[in-house]
């Protein structure tokens, strides 16, 4: 009845039971399950977690400004010198800045003695005050640094004896001083010069207190002190001549020759010690002369048996003869220490004079 009614589908209106959209409507239900399941996994976090995670980041971000290393601070030796702003400054390049700086003040290479180091550091309210510019700094560690001065030193048989700014200077007071110690009547053209000692210029980091002016560095170099040296007696000398030709005395000669006993005599050709003032470096020269001297005639004796004891006659006369000598003349401070005869050419020879004596 109802189906006549209409209440109902016909029977071939009907749909099998599970298909159609019955089964749709499921299917769907069943994807729509799923997907709520899916979707549920990636949930957002909640407000309250996003909130801490950005205040610990503002945290972290606050207590990097205050601890973050933004500036520089520069220490001469262990000294606090200023701060600087920034990271970018070295050390190396400070100590160069500096010592190009002094040597164009010096007009020499220099060398510090004080270390210069760099340190990060944190700007704050505590250090403001010293946070300063580049150009405020570097007078301040010129001022304060101290250094060594590439110099030139006259060395003496390996020892340091006067300090000067440059070679140029170092080379003039040793000419200057060669000329002060080489004879006042001057020498050959051919002479040869000479230091006795080593002496040499080498180059070396000094204190700048050490350098001396040029006239004070010859002074050094010519400051005597007393020696000995050897000194062989000639004819017509006496004990007290010796003494003032050397500027000492009798007792003073007798000092340096203790063992000996030369109050009572000496002779010619004996070797003595005498006091010497020898300043720091002396200077050698050699030279050769040219000397026309005379070859003195020569006598020769002849006997005759024949005559009396008392007859004595010259049959020849002698004559001199005259030749040519070169003599290399050695000179120690100005003083002749050596001469000798290196060559000689006969210009007219000698004649001998012959005598004849009796023996009867």
């Amino acid at each position: 009845m109802a189906e006549q009614n209409g209440i109902f589908p016909t029977r071939e209106e009907r749909t099998p039971y599970g298909g159609g959209k019955g089964d749709k409507g499921k299917k769907d239900r069943a994807a729509g399950g799923k997907k709520q399941k899916q979707s549920g996994g990636r949930r957002p976090l909640p407000k309250r977690n996003t909130l801490y995670l950005i205040g610990a980041l503002v945290v972290l971000f606050i207590i990097f400004l205050f601890v973050r290393k933004n500036g520089t601070v520069v220490y001469v030796a262990e000294e606090n010198v200023g701060i600087l702003e920034g990271r970018s400054v070295k050390a190396e390049d400070l100590t160069k800045t500096i010592e190009s700086q002094l040597e164009s003040i010096v007009g020499s290479k220099v060398q510090l003695n004080e270390a210069i180091t760099t340190e990060g550091v944190h700007i704050g309210s505590k250090n403001e005050k010293d946070v300063c510019t580049m150009e405020h700094l570097l007078p301040k560690i010129r001022n304060m640094v101290t250094y060594k001065v590439d110099a030139a030193v006259i060395m003496v048989d390996g020892g340091k004896v006067a300090v000067l700014a440059n070679k140029e200077q170092a080379e003039a007071v040793l000419q200057q001083v060669q000329a002060d110690l080489l004879p006042e009547e001057g020498i050959g053209e051919d002479a040869k010069i000479s230091w006795v000692e080593n002496v040499e210029i080498a180059n070396e980091f000094v204190e700048s207190s050490e350098i001396l002016e040029q006239e004070a560095a010859i002074a050094v170099l010519e400051a005597t002190t007393e020696a000995t040296q050897s000194y062989t007696v000639q004819t017509g000398d006496a004990l007290y001549r010796i003494a003032n030709h050397f500027e000492t005395t009798v007792e003073r000669l007798l000092e340096l020759n203790a063992g000996t006993d030369l109050r009572k005599t000496i002779h010619v050709g004996q070797v003595i010690n005498v006091p010497v003032q020898k300043p720091k470096i002396s200077v050698k020269s050699v030279e050769t002369q040219e000397l026309t001297a005379v070859e003195p005639k020569t006598y020769q004796t002849r006997y005759d048996d024949t005559k009396p004891s008392s007859y004595q006659k010259v049959v020849q006369q002698g004559k001199a003869g005259q030749k040519k000598s070169i003599i290399q003349i050695t000179r120690i401070n100005g003083e002749v220490t050596e001469e000798k005869e290196i060559s000689k050419e006969v210009i007219t020879e000698a004649v001998p004079e012959i005598i004849v004596k009796g023996t009867k």
